[in-house]
């Protein structure tokens, strides 16, 4: 090999290298673990649960969620206080830190679907739609509608007196 030969291949590396190193590094946000409850006849309104998690190693903030079964799709907080006094009010955006998530639960961060286009019947699925900054195009999870009323377990059943 010629010391021509040597240094173009010593440029083509570090010119690899460096396209590497420039590159944005990709985050890859993930939900999982995704549910909602089936909806009373003739409600226009239902909640999501998920867990969000952030693999990457950038800051991601959620710009957009949609979903075809309803009108609108936001984020909310609720709460019940000391005297059992529920409470909701809308949350304006999320950020997921690196390594970071985030869990959706009952009487915390949830999902609001309002002007539902169609009821959610349990074992059905319902997609969710996500857009993160950073990400060309959404990415979907879906939710698995379980019953209105969770099933009581034998063991509850036992306790009840007829």
């Amino acid at each position: 090999m010629n010391n021509n030969s040597l240094r173009m291949g010593a440029a083509l590396v570090a010119a690899i290298l460096g396209m590497a190193l420039a590159a944005p590094a990709m985050a890859d946000v993930v939900g999982s673990a995704g549910w909602s409850r089936a909806t009373a006849p003739g409600a226009k309104e239902a909640v999501g649960y998920l867990v969000l998690t952030n693999d990457g190693d950038e800051e991601r903030k959620l710009l957009k969620i949609t979903s075809p079964v309803s009108d609108a799709v936001t984020l909310h907080r609720s709460s019940v206080d000391a005297q059992g006094v529920a409470r909701m009010w809308p949350v304006g955006f999320l950020k997921l830190a690196p390594g970071e998530s985030v869990q959706f639960e009952p009487n915390a961060l949830h999902v609001m679907f309002t002007d539902l286009k169609t009821a959610f019947k349990a074992g059905d699925k319902v997609p969710l739609i996500l857009q993160f900054d950073g990400f060309e195009k959404p990415f979907t999870v879906m939710l698995e509608v379980r019953p209105l009323v969770p099933e009581a377990s034998a063991a509850d059943h036992g306790n009840h007196k007829h």
